[in-house]
């Protein structure tokens, strides 16, 4: 009965979900005119609580002894800090900046007395909060003084029961620091799971369990000597951890617990939950599945949990799918009840001492053209009646339902071009093009005019000529947006359709200078997105893939003649298809030369009639920067020499750019544009449709076969609006600049 009754409230909600209008043609990533916020990744926001808005990207929160403070920690691309909000007032008292400070926040057993992973600067940060709520620096404790790449990178922090003893998670060196708070001193280190993430105390101090953030596993170490003591396996990127302190009876086999531990994989739909019993062991339990529709694809990213005080009730934070799921643990098979629409991406939840959900939220849109920033989000009590209206909202807020995979494809455009077992594509390659960022409203630096002077110039004919000719050739799109505005986030979103959690919670961190370590493209172990990239699942899909830069290491120094350009592939799936030849990210290396390289191949893929499937480009010049000529040039030379070839009539061309140049433009942060260029695409035509780079995905695996990797490209809207049945071949010329 219970689950009948639930998963009637699901089918209603995605009733209401599919009576709403589809079409959103007319209408720009922004506020609405009846309330909510339309995201540049197609899903709207209608938040279900009040909004304090903190700083950029608060990620982990704490409660005060006597529950009258929040602390929020701030961790994105302004200078880190800590927030205090009254509670009762619901309002931000005051921030305490810091030099770094990264997910690790806990607080101390009695007193009002808080510790914070100091992120890059190897320390944790003692603070303390006065009862006004003043919050006052004190000790720090250091965990390593190098600040050199791949020193300590101080993350989460837990506290023993008695308040003695701290541990810190050293991101990159894979250990625990083991700090003794009467001496201050650092008094033991061990090895635990790569990239530890979360720190879980067991209520009787025996017991430290830490999430791996690569390894699909939370190891459990002796706290004292930090001896391990088993490796449990969960589901991929485990992030937080919540240990319920009250007994709970299996009913199918009578077996009793002392507690119970919930995982949540962030790669997953799922949140995965262990018996413990009173000697300790931990003992597989049903997981709870998050997902809002019985055939979701990956993409809710459950990153943060939390419980009601009497442990039966389970809150998650599904980040991308802009939730928190409540789901009821009381039984021995959980049971989602609903969902709590927030504002984008949270981070964190917390049941207050009134019963009231406290969210955080890494980004609560609002003014264009600023720098986002976070917030406290504060959600009564839930109720059955609040509960199943908020899950309608959540519903009608998401952009995916089930029929848009699984159900026949009605459109007569995307039946002609879709490649299916009954039907072949007349698009038989795929160039998929990623370039460097430009806007509609983009003004370059000074630039020479034709008499020698420097002035402002914006983004035209006079500075980049072929790509303007090739959207009046073929279409204009004037309602494209780019996923992000960061190019960490933008390249994931390019080649994945989505950004993993490393990257969403460390690109910040990296970009304002603090993480020496930016490792977003390939080869870092907790960064792997939850379905792969385009072009392992072109690969599993038996598709003939090239790649030209994405995801390479260069050799360090310009080369010979003959002399490859690529040392290594930083994505195993990539090794066998990847051009060494290519060069990839340099900014001292030309686009031009780049495209050269492609041609070369191409030509000779063309003169024997075995061109790929699939080619992913990399043109890594940004074209907002001096550049934006040789970019500019790069594409359209690319474009001429594909036009004139034989393989021009089945092919077609994306060109996206991997992230939007925030501020620059007067409709939106994120609006960019794209180019789809095919013999097939309609000539001189303007398509105002709402797309992004998840579009774009979407009519690359719908033109060669694919399945998409997850709710984003899963939900996008493809393209096929502005192609036509009948090809035009005429070739495209390049333009080049006086």
């Amino acid at each position: 009965m219970r689950l009948r009754v639930a998963l009637a409230l699901a089918v209603s909600a995605l009733v209401v979900r599919a009576l709403q209008p589809q079409n959103i043609a007319s209408q720009h990533a922004g506020p609405l005119p009846g309330g909510g916020y339309l995201l540049n990744t197609g899903w709207t926001i209608r938040p279900a609580g009040d909004q304090v808005p903190l700083d950029t990207f608060p990620m982990r929160s704490a409660i005060s002894s006597d529950g009258k403070y929040l602390l929020a920690l701030n961790g994105g691309l302004n200078p880190p800090s800590i927030s205090v909000v009254d509670v009762a007032a619901k309002k931000e008292l005051g921030r305490t900046p810091l030099p770094d400070a990264w997910l690790g926040l806990a607080a101390a057993p009695s007193g009002n007395v808080f510790y914070v992973g100091g992120g890059s600067t190897g320390k944790v940060f003692e603070l303390s909060l006065a009862e006004n709520g003043t919050l006052t620096r004190g000790r720090d404790f250091t965990v390593s003084g190098s600040n050199a790449p791949g020193a300590p990178f101080v993350g989460d922090v837990a506290l023993s029961p008695d308040g003695r003893v701290l541990y810190a998670a050293d991101l990159y060196g894979d250990g625990i620091a083991q700090i003794n708070l009467q001496s201050g001193k650092v008094v033991d280190h061990w090895k635990t799971g790569r990239r530890p993430y979360r720190i879980v105390v067991s209520p009787n101090g025996a017991q430290l369990l830490i999430t791996s953030w690569p390894e699909a596993a939370v190891y459990e170490h002796e706290s004292g000597t930090g001896v391990l003591i088993r490796k449990l396996r969960v589901g991929l990127h485990p992030t937080d951890m919540l240990w319920i302190d009250k007994p709970f009876t299996a009913e199918s086999t009578g077996a009793a617990y002392a507690g119970r531990l919930f995982v949540a994989a962030s790669n997953t739909n799922t949140v995965f939950a262990f018996g413990v019993t009173q000697d300790g062991q931990l003992t597989g339990l049903d997981p709870v599945n998050v997902s809002m529709t019985p055939m979701h694809p990956l993409g809710m990213t459950p990153s943060a949990l939390a419980s009601d005080a009497r442990g039966r009730q389970l809150y998650v934070a599904c980040s991308d799918a802009n939730v928190v799921a409540v789901a009821d643990i009381s039984a021995q098979h959980p049971l989602v009840l609903g969902f709590i629409p927030t504002a984008s991406y949270p981070t964190a939840v917390r049941s207050g001492n009134d019963g009231q959900l406290i969210v955080l939220n890494g980004d609560a849109p609002g003014a264009e053209n600023s720098t986002r920033v976070g917030s406290a989000e504060f959600v009564p009590q839930p109720d059955p009646a609040h509960l199943e209206q908020w899950t309608r909202t959540s519903s009608e807020a998401s952009a995916y339902r089930d029929d848009l995979i699984y159900g026949p494809i009605t459109d007569q455009a995307a039946a002609f071009f879709a490649q299916t077992k009954e039907h072949a594509s007349p698009v038989q390659h795929i160039i998929y093009v990623v370039k460097g960022s430009a806007s509609y409203d983009a003004v370059l630096g000074d630039v020479p005019n034709a008499n020698g002077e420097r002035s402002r110039v914006r983004f035209g004919d006079a500075i980049t000529p072929n790509l303007h000719a090739l959207a009046r050739q073929f279409v204009t799109y004037d309602n494209f947006y780019s996923n992000s505005s960061s190019i960490a986030e933008g390249q994931n979103w390019a080649a994945a359709a989505i950004v993993p959690d490393y990257t969403a919670r460390l690109w910040a961190s990296a970009s304002a200078g603090r993480n020496k370590i930016r490792n977003f493209e390939g080869g870092e172990p907790a960064n792997t997105p939850p379905a792969g990239y385009l072009w392992s699942n072109a690969l599993q899909a038996g598709l003939t893939v090239r790649n030209y830069g994405e995801w390479v290491t260069n050799i360090p120094a310009p080369q010979a003649p003959g002399q490859k350009q690529v040392q290594s592939v930083r994505d195993g799936s990539l090794t066998a298809v990847t051009d060494l030849n290519y060069r990839g990210p340099d900014t001292s290396y030309k686009d031009v030369d780049r495209t050269a390289e492609f041609l070369r191949e191409w030509k000779s893929f063309d003169a024997n009639g075995q061109a790929p499937q699939l080619s992913i480009v990399r043109l890594a010049n940004g074209a907002v920067q001096s550049g934006a000529a040789d970019n500019d040039r790069a594409v359209g030379l690319l474009v001429d020499a594909v036009s004139h070839s034989r393989v021009w009539p089945s092919t077609a061309i994306f060109v996206v750019e991997a992230c939007s140049e925030k501020g620059v433009d007067h409709v939106s942060d994120y609006r960019s544009p794209v180019w789809v260029i095919s013999p097939y695409t309609r000539r001189a035509a303007v398509d105002s449709s709402l797309f992004n780079q998840a579009s774009v995905l979407r009519t690359v695996e719908l033109i060669l076969g694919m399945r998409p990797f997850t709710q984003f490209d899963a939900a996008a809207k493809p393209m096929f609006g502005s192609f036509s049945e009948s090809a035009n071949a005429q070739p495209f010329t390049a333009k080049f600049q006086p």
